[in-house]
């Protein structure tokens, strides 16, 4: 089965992004091809320059990890520009994309997932 997800809200703001991460998780487990679609303040997710404190969790890096499992990770392309997210930012494995691929993402997956804000 192919799962999608879609993410609205900034990394560290709620646990919007944690809930993600560990559906994701889960679903790889169970032999699900899964696909993260990164929409408005979620690109910042990405940046893997950012150094968060030892006390919390290092969200580039675990879907960095994710991506390193196969997990398709799609960038809204518009909104990193806008938040100021390049090609050189971005983890490894990560794609910029448009609404065009989240459409697509869409339709061709058998469950679709948008954590609203």
């Amino acid at each position: 089965m192919h799962i999608a997800i879609q993410v609205n809200v900034p990394p560290y703001t709620n646990e919007d992004m944690d809930t993600a991460i560990h559906l994701a998780e889960v679903f790889v487990k169970r032999g699900h091809k899964v696909s993260i679609f990164l929409f408005a303040d979620s690109v910042l997710a990405t940046n893997k320059l950012v150094k968060p404190m030892k006390i919390d969790r290092n969200i580039p890096l675990k879907l960095q990890e994710l991506s390193d499992k196969g997990v398709e990770v799609h960038i809204c392309g518009l909104c990193a520009q806008y938040r100021g997210i390049t090609e050189d930012m971005k983890i490894e494995g990560s794609d910029f994309s448009g609404v065009p691929e989240m459409a697509a993402l869409i339709y061709n997956s058998d469950r679709y997932i948008n954590l609203l804000p």
